[in-house]
């Protein structure tokens, strides 16, 4: 049959569509940096309407970065689908009735870095954009800000003056809008939080009214009415201190408090118009202030009546304490009791010697530094420590902010100590006079080693009289009460109980129901298996909602009944409710809920109705991508998720409760269609002992069948789960998924699952499983596989690299190398020695290095080294406060002298991650150039061959050094 000429012009289009689709090329680095990342708020139910929709449900606001630093925020209006950007804004709030948008802006890096170099402030600009019609107002010089409850009114704080302690660059707090919005305060420090400039708009008409030494503001918490602005007023002299209260209805000004002392820590009681603050108080005998609580009832009402608890004039409050700012108070539900932390009062230090040579009225530091340089520069570390010395050094300003709770009964006036230790923590029950109080102090040791426990008693709020009512609970911080204060949920051996706060019984309520609510199948060695949670309790406290790995059961307290809500046993579908109310106190099965699904060996994802009275959850969204993020504009039925696959960049859809209607909303990175990408494939393997496992696979951009790439293998646990997440490629995410495809290297992440006590035979096992799957493909050359990690990564990368043989490349950044001699080291950012995190965290060895040395040894890389064939690069920062860097040398000096192929990176000033723009682009730049040598058989440079001295790398970074 002759060609037609249309079969003649389809034949020629469709070779062209093919040549085009081959001649796409992979993104280069210098493309990196046009790559966007998604930044959604996830909707505005509960608290302030921040980013994502707007409590109307037609506007949505979003954040794009960008790895080149061209950040900005888009607002798009849902139905025209037009979008307003603004560079480098940040923190949207919108206002509760929708008109308005209120967000931060800030500068560029290079810009910022400029100006402090030219010692300039970094101080943010305010965006205010009108909704309806789309002018837009940039205020200079926003610390923080905040809506009014009702949306009519915007308080915006300027920085402080220069040289008052916070003028410079940084954000304050209260940048959100909304229902209780606040801003300033000094986070409660001892010392004045300086007064700036406070500027209240009245958006209607645009008129401001300005309020001078403002240290802290708060808007009265009650949605949509509230109309009253607090206001801690802070002048250089104290002359004019004081609390004042803005009407915005009346737009009344008045004082409710003045002196000399400081005034801070505003709470407002959710929904009333009753308000707390602190007063300072100090003396000549003690170190730092008190503070006296301040309360007003009924504030703006017929029947307003203030309070004033003083406690340096209460007889009966304990000897040797003090209230303190650094616990903000909070309110009863009935507004009868304020509650406040209490803590320790210290004798004032005395005045520093003058040292040698220094005058009697000499103001300056240099009496004071002699003074010290005369003190023994020694710390005592002692075995009956609870907290070994290097976590008690590290972490002394917060261990001296702990705090005792206390509560004051405003009509009685009288105080009750609730806390005895500040090694506590005490919980207020709601809608009980009651509070639990969990004490660790005789269990504070084993506590330090990852073996969590603690008393458990009932505390009376009158009298502060405490009843124990379970001793020596293990993982304690799983206790939890229920909403209305009736029960207290537990877990202890494997099974959940609920204790009666009224009777005091406790009853197992799970162990005649037919499933686990316990992984029993993880691989964690600490003392008690982790549980898979619970979603909460339906109304009254009728039920608690709790997941097994599938599905969900609401079981009554008393244990007598279990129903499963849920089907996803049979299809392996996990169900978890999804709370889109952020301040809902319990679940009302009486409406319809939302529930996400996952299939956990599918990746699929998905979003499910639970409606009254149904059997099982209605499918609503079902697909082989991730489907996450669901949110719901707080006054209108509309909703929002994130669709995203490897392939695919993630987009924000807006629909109704359905779901299935939803409309995509954002388009980000558009130009990715100009580009050869990876997709993904998911990868079955089995362990030695039969375990089922899997790995995400990637495949190199531009992949033609028939053709044999290299592959790397990059490590941490397992990752498997993140099949369909997007990656945006960039330099300074130096193992970036997508540069690693870009570069033409398939990418597998293998799940590893760890057996007690042999974390590196576990590695070793799962991931040469994981690979030899993957070859049984006949894509990747066999004798071109490179593995890579980070971290806990890296101690697989360099245990691989020692002990196994199949690799011609390895890249391991911050590793742990030898079990024995890191055992007796510290995070020394945190400053927990390592025996914790050894025995019952990620390196999972469950006893003492005494009690199994071999075990130690065996899953150490150095122990290895006279058998490594494997070429091995380590980085390390000399500042990593996470893994010692020493760790990274020991194996290098080791790899050295037995001349083994190792070379070390020693990034000076680094901590565990890179943080340094340049640093993070060399290490990449290093990576490729290593994995590109013994992968891809490309000239090596000749600090891979030869190294580089330190003389002449630092000749080479002045050539290189920008003029």
């Amino acid at each position: 049959m002759r060609p037609t000429l249309c079969t003649i012009a389809f034949a020629w289009l469709a070779s062209t569509l093919l040549v085009t689709a081959q001649t796409k090329l992979p993104p280069t680095p210098a493309d990196y940096g046009q790559w966007e990342t998604l930044e959604s708020g996830g909707g505005g139910r509960g608290g302030a309407p921040s980013g994502g929709l707007s409590p109307d449900g037609k506007w949505l606001a979003y954040g794009i970065n960008r790895s080149n630093g061209n950040d900005e925020l888009r607002v798009t209006n849902i139905a025209a689908g037009t979008t307003k950007i603004t560079a480098f804004g940040t923190q949207p709030a919108f206002s509760w009735d929708s008109h308005w948008l209120a967000f931060s802006i800030g500068y560029s890096e290079t810009q910022a870095e400029r100006m402090r170099k030219d010692e300039k402030p970094v101080q943010d600009k305010l965006g205010l954009l009108n909704l309806a019609t789309g002018e837009q107002t940039v205020i200079d010089a926003i610390q923080s800000f905040a809506f009014s409850p009702d949306g009519t009114w915007l308080a915006m704080r300027h920085y402080p003056p220069e040289g008052s302690g916070g003028g410079r660059g940084g954000a304050g707090g209260g940048r959100g809008g909304g229902r209780g919005g606040r801003g300033g305060g000094n986070n409660g420090a001892d010392d004045d939080a300086p007064g700036a400039t406070l500027i209240v708009r009245q958006l209607a008409n645009g008129r401001d009214t300005a309020f001078g030494n403002v240290s802290e503001f708060a808007w009265q918490d009650q949605k949509h009415k509230g109309k009253l602005l607090a206001m801690a007023i802070s002048t250089p002299d104290k002359t004019g201190n004081g609390i004042q209260v803005f009407d915005s209805q009346t737009g009344s000004l008045r004082v409710l408090d003045s002196s000399s002392s400081t005034y801070s820590n505003f709470a407002w009681r959710k929904d009333g118009a009753d308000l707390a603050a602190l007063k300072s108080k100090t003396d000549d005998k003690h170190d730092g202030p008190t503070h006296i609580v301040l309360a007003w009832k009924n504030l703006a009402e017929s029947s307003e009546s203030s309070h004033v608890y003083d406690p340096s004039g209460d007889q009966k409050f304990p000897a040797g304490l003090r209230t303190v700012a650094f616990r903000r108070p909070s309110w009863s539900d009935d507004g009868a009791t304020i509650f406040l932390g209490v803590a320790a009062w210290y004798p004032k230090p005395p005045e520093p010697k003058h040292g040698r040579g220094a005058k009697a009225d000499d103001d300056s530091a240099a009496g004071a530094n002699d003074a010290a340089d005369d003190q023994p520069a020694v710390e005592v570390w002692h075995w009956r420590d609870n907290e070994v010395m290097a976590y008690q050094a590290k972490n002394a300003t917060q261990e001296a902010r702990r705090y005792m709770l206390a509560a004051w009964h405003i009509d009685s006036g009288s105080f009750t100590q609730l806390g005895h230790e500040v090694t506590e923590d005490v919980t207020l029950l709601k809608h009980r006079n009651l509070a639990i109080a969990a004490e660790w102090k005789d269990y504070a040791l084993e506590r330090s080693i990852g073996r969590p426990s603690a008393d458990i008693y009932l505390v009376d709020l009158a009298n502060g009289q405490r009843t124990k009512i379970r001793e020596k609970l293990s993982e304690d911080h799983y206790l939890e009460p229920s909403p209305g204060g009736r029960y207290l949920l537990y877990l202890d051996h494997d099974q959940y109980w609920i204790i009666d706060v009224t009777t005091r019984a406790a009853v197992n309520i799970t162990k005649n129901v037919k499933t686990s609510f316990v992984n029993l199948e993880s691989d964690s060695t600490a003392p008690v298996k982790p549980p898979f949670g619970f979603a909460g309790w339906t109304k009254n406290d009728a039920e608690v909602i709790l997941y097994d790995k599938f599905d969900m059961w609401k079981v009554s307290p008393d244990g007598s009944r279990a129903v499963r809500l849920t089907d996803g046993a049979a299809d392996e579908v996990r169900y978890r409710y999804v709370r889109l109310d952020r301040e809902e106190e319990s679940i009302d099965l009486d409406k319809p809920v939302y529930l996400s699904m996952f299939g956990i060996w599918s990746k699929k994802s998905g979003y499910a109705l639970l409606r009254p009275g149904a059997a099982a959850p209605e499918k609503l969204l079902w697909a082989d991508k991730s489907l996450d993020r669901l949110g719901k504009a707080a006054d209108a039925p509309v909703f929002e998720y994130i669709s995203q696959t490897a392939e695919e960049s993630p987009n924000v859809f807006v629909g109704g409760p359905e779901l299935k209607d939803a409309k995509r909303v954002t388009d980000t990175n558009p130009f990715q269609s100009k580009y050869a990408w990876t997709h993904s494939e998911l990868i079955d393997y089995k362990s030695a002992n039969g375990t089922r496992l899997q790995g995400s696979l990637y495949y190199p951009d531009g992949y033609e069948a028939g053709k044999k790439y290299p592959m790397i293998v990059y490590m941490y646990e397992r990752l498997s789960d993140g099949l369909h997440h997007y990656n945006s490629p960039s330099e300074r995410s130096y193992y970036s998924a997508s540069a690693i495809t870009a570069h033409g290297y398939f990418l597998l992440q293998p799940d590893i699952v760890f057996t007690r006590s042999e974390p590196g035979l576990s590695v070793a096992d799962c991931v040469t499983a994981a690979v030899k799957k993957v070859l049984e493909k006949g894509a990747v050359d066999e004798h071109k596989i490179g593995v890579m990690g980070h971290s806990w990564g890296g101690f697989d990368a360099a245990f691989l690299a020692t002990h196994t043989h199949i690799f011609a490349a390895s890249v391991a950044g911050a590793p742990i190398t030898d079990l024995v001699s890191n055992y007796g080291n510290h995070h020394w950012s945190s400053g927990i020695a390592e025996t914790d995190h050894i025995e019952t965290g990620q390196q999972r060895m469950a006893v003492p290095l005494y009690e199994d040395l071999q075990a130690y040894i065996r899953n150490s890389a150095v122990f290895a080294v006279s058998t490594m064939t494997t070429p091995l690069m380590i980085e390390v920062g000399d500042a990593d406060g996470t893994v010692f860097y020493h760790q990274g040398v020991e194996l290098f000096n080791i790899a050295r002298r037995a001349r083994k192929n190792v070379v070390l990176l020693v990034y000076g000033g680094e901590d565990h991650g890179l943080r340094k723009k340049a640093d993070q682009v060399d290490y990449q730049h290093r990576i490729f150039a290593w994995f590109g040598h013994y992968l891809k058989d490309e000239p090596a440079p000749a600090w891979i061959t030869e190294g580089e001295s330190y003389l002449d790398h630092q000749r080479d970074l002045k050539m290189t050094k920008s003029p």
